[in-house]
């Protein structure tokens, strides 16, 4: 090669070896300090002592209240809070899974409510889940080699009667497909056949075809950690995302399909899993097109906040970021001993992967 060459090549690569170290080095002082140092205002985000790690969302009225009263020994707000539901499956659940989660901790308002209404498929489908939550609160969200023995048999006791029980709210309302959420939730635990969970999905699509929560409780019985592997899980996050009409958040799943894949990995906790252009512009366009009041919207958009960061979308990242906060408590950030540092940290990473068009219209904003 010619000297003149060498010397255009050596005064063209100079600048960018400096750029690349100096860019390495920012981008590894945010991922270690967050956004200390950063004027996060200027980016229209909230400072870092104002991130709330308790939810991943905000709190619905009307929820909370059920749960309140529900705390205080009256099951009358519960049952009307799901009575009003409808069917509007998603939104049942969520309400559901909300009083559940209260019983489970403490039930004697619930066994009021059943031994006043006996035959009321609500609170059956209540006790069931709720069952089902203290048979997971026994085990944790270890591996099970990890788990002591008295608690796996808690565990392996609780995960039958929660199945009966969800069997007998089925019975009850056979048009819910709440019950058959439970069911299949239950089945990666019991460690069901791939036939007998084909057998359990299929009464639940029969009845909700789409139901976000419940696509959510499939993928991972078809993940690796349980009944499955990687190859079914993306397979089946795929097909349900190919499939999903476009008010629904089932593009989702194969963002949650790599990021389980992520985790299995050696190393700390990946911030997301990694994914094609297609499939996060997929997620983009569903949360666009969704409800602004669909409970699922937030867990989405967490999600989506972390995959677009990894992929170097930083202005993107941000928009979902100031859609979210203060509210961190969900996942990839629960996976991290310090939900609201990893948050943080992302958030860093998008400022710095945005540009100065960002902070400029977040300020005028």
């Amino acid at each position: 090669m010619p000297p003149v060459v060498q010397n255009i090549f050596i005064a063209l690569g100079i600048p960018v070896l400096i750029w690349a170290v100096w860019s390495t080095l920012r981008l590894a002082r945010a991922n270690r300090r967050g956004t200390a140092g950063i004027d996060v205002a200027a980016y229209g985000l909230l400072p870092r002592a104002e991130l709330d790690p308790a939810r991943g969302g905000p709190r619905v009225p009307e929820v909370a209240e059920a749960v309140r009263a529900a705390w205080e020994g009256d099951w009358r707000p519960g049952a009307a809070l799901l009575a009003a539901t409808g069917q509007d499956w998603d939104l049942r659940w969520d309400r559901l899974s909300a009083l559940a989660s209260a019983a489970s901790q403490n039930d004697r308002w619930l066994s009021a409510w059943r031994a006043e209404r006996p035959e009321d498929p609500d609170a059956a489908a209540v006790h069931a889940q709720a069952l089902l939550y203290r048979a997971w609160d026994a085990r944790g969200d270890g591996w099970a080699k990890d788990v002591p023995a008295e608690r796996m048999a808690w565990f392996r006791q609780l995960l039958p009667a929660s199945l009966h029980a969800a069997q007998e709210a089925a019975a009850l309302a056979p048009r819910d497909p709440s019950p058959w959420v439970t069911m299949v939730t239950a089945a990666r635990g019991l460690a069901l056949s791939h036939e007998e969970f084909c057998r359990l999905w299929s009464e639940l699509t029969a009845r909700a075809p789409h139901h976000f929560f419940g696509h959510l409780n499939a993928l991972q019985y078809w993940g690796a950690k349980w009944c499955g592997s990687d190859r079914l899980a993306h397979r089946f996050a795929q097909e349900a995302a190919a499939s999903a009409p476009a008010h629904t958040l089932l593009p989702v799943l194969p963002l949650e399909a790599s990021f389980e894949r992520a985790l299995q990995g050696p190393g700390p906790v990946p911030l997301a899993g990694r994914n094609p252009k297609s499939e996060i512009d997929a997620v983009l366009n569903a949360v666009a097109a969704a409800p602004t009041d669909h409970p699922g919207l937030p867990l989405v958009r967490h999600v989506l906040a972390a995959a677009l960061v990894l992929a170097g979308r930083g202005r993107e990242a941000l928009e979902q970021f100031r859609l979210l906060e203060p509210w961190v408590g969900a996942e990839p950030w629960t996976h991290h001993a310090d939900p609201v540092a990893a948050f943080d940290r992302a958030r860093a990473l998008a400022v710095l992967r945005s540009g100065k068009r960002s902070a400029t219209a977040a300020r005028g904003a």
